[in-house]
């Protein structure tokens, strides 16, 4: 199993997994000319996307949706809610054949590969997260959540993906409007630096070898202040991060693959 996310922003969210030989998507916020031209960077050549896992439909993560399907003929894995939620726009250009229906806190199989999804804090219809398993390696996908309530099925991946949006007080000094800060700030919005930190230890155990943050904001955030602040609160609760591999994803450029 091995991950490259491809984009990572309020612009478009898109995350390539291949398991086997076989190529699926986490989120879809890039249309197909993107997902080529990063897939170029990584001189990686996808000829088939076999699923595609939705999160929620807010645009950034579904705006490509329309232009991969049509290429690839994949199939969506989505809450039957963040369907009907979607964008007309995107909606009608797919096959309702395309979807199939799924729920938070559920468990299937795709292909030689168990899926695990789990409830987020979100303001959307029913988003959710992913949890993939192959053979005894582990990738746990969280983005988009305000607070995440975290139970033993979601410790000790082998790897994350995790939302570190914003730095607390950049964002309280924008120039954002109050209302949008509220939002972004409160249990249905997206994790500051500081919480996602807290939040990652707590999910972290002896398996875990990568962590990949996600979403950072362009105006709120940065690289450098995500990783000093995971590096200031893990130092304060005595726990290293010395054997953790930690990525931060861009806005327009690929990690580079990762195995898992």
């Amino acid at each position: 199993m091995k991950l490259s996310v491809l984009g990572s922003s309020s612009q478009g969210n898109a995350t390539i997994l291949i398991n086997n030989g076989r190529c699926y998507l986490l989120d879809a916020g890039l249309g197909v000319r993107a997902l080529y031209n990063r897939l170029n960077l990584l001189n990686a050549f996808v000829d088939q996307i076999d699923a595609i896992f939705i999160t929620h439909e807010h645009t950034d993560h579904i705006s490509g949706l329309a232009s991969i399907v049509k290429k690839y003929d994949s199939t969506i894995y989505m809450s039957k809610k963040a369907y009907q939620n979607m964008d007309i726009k995107v909606k009608e250009q797919i096959s309702p054949i395309n979807f199939k229906f799924i729920k938070p806190d559920t468990e299937f199989i795709v292909d030689d590969m168990t899926v695990k999804t789990f409830s987020v804090s979100h303001d959307s219809a029913d988003p959710m997260g992913f949890s993939f398993i192959s053979l005894d390696k582990k990738l746990t996908y969280i983005t988009a959540t305000g607070i995440l309530n975290v139970n033993e099925e979601l410790v000790n991946s082998d790897a994350y993906i995790l939302e570190s949006n914003h730095e607390e007080a950049l964002l309280l000094n924008s120039q954002r409007p109050w209302l949008l800060k509220e939002r972004i700030l409160g249990e249905y919005g997206h994790l500051s630096n500081a919480l996602s930190a807290e939040l990652f230890s707590k999910l972290k155990g002896p398996k875990t070898k990568n962590l990949v943050l996600f979403h950072l904001s362009q105006e709120c955030n940065s690289d450098l202040l995500a990783l000093s602040e995971y590096k200031r609160y893990f130092k304060s609760i005595n726990v290293s991060l010395e054997n953790l591999n930690i990525v931060v994803s861009g806005r327009s450029k690929p990690t580079e693959f990762i195995e898992v």
